[in-house]
């Protein structure tokens, strides 16, 4: 009865956890981080619907399959380390150096293939003794590779966990509430990690498997939390943008950085939505004086205020034109952050040189 109730309970959790990982990768504006997130799911996907296929019999359809679920560890690493490092706002490799990172994942999958192809007496083994779970101790390559692979994934975690550590000091104690729960969510996936393996080491097929199960919970957990709290990772995001900004503003006021911050918050906090934002406001985002933005801007973007807070309420309400054909102009134009049909129009006559009616057309 409870041999059924986890086999059912794998296969649903798996199918969960695969959907979500698909999710990831279907949003609109997906981003860097939502491919690491979908990599992350998908491989503890598989090593779920693994244990279930064994399970259930399945896996001796393809016996060639047998224990590749050992592949998921090496990339299950790299996605966490990736993942959190676009949260904090590191500078993350892309294209070739990125990929080099899941070599060992692709290598290790081949090997453990061609190794079950060439070698089947695990097969005969299982037909005499009837197992719940896989015996990675039959071969002695993939008894190996199992070790190896847990060890290859705690580094990357012990790495992602000194990232985190190093932005909460920075921070303070009263800042970054969700990059604190982060810390402690990768904590205990940490352990979990050392547990699986201790179990390679030892042996211990009960400890192995109730870390991979404590594993998936956590997963879960993630999935059901980041559905709860949807703009959870964006906070984390923000507060990690924020203590970059204040410890770069520590060694004296650059412009550059000034602008790529006022670029963020546009970006991404769009501040420009609110009709009473002021010089005064702005500038105490970027914590530095209004007299002081003011002469970066006139200096560096031969703009002032008014101009750079009007060109980012045209780009979104053109945005919105393209975007929501079912709005009124009047909506537009008040969720763009202007106070005014009146001054819409101008202003939008003034940078495109049309009416916003006019200008409308050409989405229809």
């Amino acid at each position: 009865m409870i041999e059924s109730i986890l086999k059912y309970s794998e296969f649903s959790c798996g199918i969960v956890l695969l959907l979500f990982a698909i999710i990831q990768v279907t949003y609109r504006n997906r981003q860097f981080i939502n491919f690491n997130i979908a990599g992350l799911y998908l491989c503890i996907s598989f090593v779920i619907l693994s244990l279930w296929a064994f399970k259930s019999g399945f896996i001796f359809y393809i016996p060639w399959m047998m224990y590749t679920d050992i592949t998921a560890a090496f990339a299950i690493g790299p996605f966490v380390y990736f993942y959190l490092k676009s949260v904090l706002g590191y500078t993350t490799e892309k294209g070739p150096l990125y990929f080099l990172h899941f070599i060992p994942a692709i290598a290790v999958f081949l090997t453990i293939v061609a190794n079950n192809i060439a070698n089947g007496s695990f097969m005969e083994y299982y037909s005499r003794h009837h197992s719940i779970y896989p015996e990675y101790s039959l071969s002695p390559v993939v008894k190996w590779i199992d070790f190896i692979s847990n060890f290859y994934m705690i580094v990357y975690l012990i790495s992602a966990i000194k990232n985190i550590q190093i932005y909460l000091k920075k921070g303070g104690n009263k800042s970054a509430k969700e990059l604190h729960i982060l810390f402690f969510y990768m904590f205990f996936i940490l352990l979990f990690s050392l547990m699986m393996l201790t179990a390679s080491v030892t042996g211990s097929r009960a400890l192995n498997i109730a870390s991979i199960y404590l594993l998936t919970l956590a997963a879960l957990w993630y999935f059901i939390f980041s559905f709860r709290y949807p703009e959870f990772t964006q906070k984390a995001i923000r507060e990690a943008r924020t203590i970059r900004y204040q410890n770069r503003m520590l060694n004296g006021i650059d412009s550059d950085v000034v602008l790529a911050r006022l670029d963020e918050l546009m970006e991404d906090e769009k501040l420009y939505i609110d009709y009473d934002l002021t010089l005064t406001k702005l500038s105490g985002f970027l914590m530095i004086t209004p007299h002081q933005l003011s002469k970066i801007l006139n200096s560096k973007r031969k703009i002032n205020f008014r101009t750079l807070v009007n060109s980012w309420r045209v780009k979104e309400s053109i945005r919105q034109m393209a975007e929501h054909p079912e709005k009124t102009i009047l909506e537009i134009a008040m969720e763009s952050g202007f106070n005014s049909k009146s001054s819409f129009n101008s202003v939008f006559l003034k940078y495109t040189g049309q009416t916003p009616s006019n200008y409308r057309k050409k989405f229809s």
